[in-house]
């Protein structure tokens, strides 16, 4: 059974809050420290809060190379991958690439697709130790 790293938790808890900065701090920090295949994972959930943070800035094109980028590290991994739900993940990418191409403005961008991450299983990939309030 695998579990998520605390960092990684707390990087989807403060992403889900709309704190996509710290997001990808924490989720840079699991990418820094993990040396097994799960690191590129947490690479793309880096990427991808780093997309968030260039739209709150309105800044859509730095924001469609972050979600390139997180599509590009996403590629190989399975759904569901660690619990987390990566074909909806990678779908969501998709359409916020599409809505920054159609020229939609990063506010109505955040507004349609800021969405929480969540496990599929909650009880299954969890630390007992750690607060999962999402």
């Amino acid at each position: 059974m695998s579990q998520l790293p605390k960092t990684v938790i707390v990087g989807l808890q403060a992403f889900n809050q709309g704190n996509y900065y710290a997001a990808h701090e924490h989720f840079e920090d699991a990418w820094r420290a993990t040396e097994k295949d799960s690191r590129e994972f947490y690479r793309a959930l880096l990427h991808l809060s780093g997309g968030f943070f260039r739209l709150t800035q309105n800044r859509p094109r730095a924001a469609r190379k972050f979600f390139t980028r997180a599509l590009h590290w996403l590629h190989d991994f399975p759904s569901p991958y660690l619990g987390l739900d990566t074909a909806e993940i990678k779908s969501r990418i998709h359409m916020l690439i599409a809505s920054i191409d159609n020229g939609q403005p990063p506010d109505m961008i955040l507004k349609q697709w800021d969405h929480p991450i969540t496990p599929i299983d909650r009880q299954e990939y969890y630390d007992e130790t750690v607060d999962h309030r999402f």
